[in-house]
């Protein structure tokens, strides 16, 4: 499983950075919507980095930052992610409570995984909002992705 996540965190690590430029090259004319989405991704891959290695995250989820933070952002998320996945037990169960009345409990795996859907759903969300304002986009589909 840990190659295997591996493997899908790089894809998605040079998706996000691809997007991450695209944005960059044409950030007079982004939509304010890809700007706080793309934000939302690399702010929630922070703070489950975080919640995964036990540490305080510095951002909220919706927080936005300048663009010419993002990819400085995204790689030092990768490197956190790529870190634990190395280093850590993947079937340890954390427990999580997203609102006051629920408590989760997740293993690892199951919270690497959801980042990644997160990512992907998010991504997706930006690519149609950027080609629907007729602006350039990146195609980052997995399998264009993998190549």
């Amino acid at each position: 499983m840990k190659e295997f996540l591996l493997r899908k965190f790089e894809t998605e690590y040079f998706g996000l950075q691809k997007l991450i430029r695209c944005i960059e090259a044409q950030e007079d004319q982004v939509p304010d919507f890809s700007i706080h989405s793309i934000c939302h991704i690399i702010n929630v891959n922070h703070r489950w980095n975080s919640r995964l290695n036990g540490t305080k995250p510095e951002s909220n989820d919706w927080d936005v930052f300048p663009l010419c933070y993002l990819e400085k952002l995204n790689n030092q998320n990768y490197r956190e992610t790529c870190d634990y996945l190395e280093k850590k037990d993947l079937n340890r169960h954390l427990l999580d409570s997203p609102s006051s009345n629920d408590l989760l409990c997740q293993t690892a795996t199951d919270v690497l995984f959801h980042l990644l859907q997160h990512s992907a759903y998010h991504r997706g969300q930006i690519v149609l909002n950027l080609k629907s304002h007729g602006l350039k986009f990146p195609i980052n589909g997995f399998v264009q992705l993998e190549d």
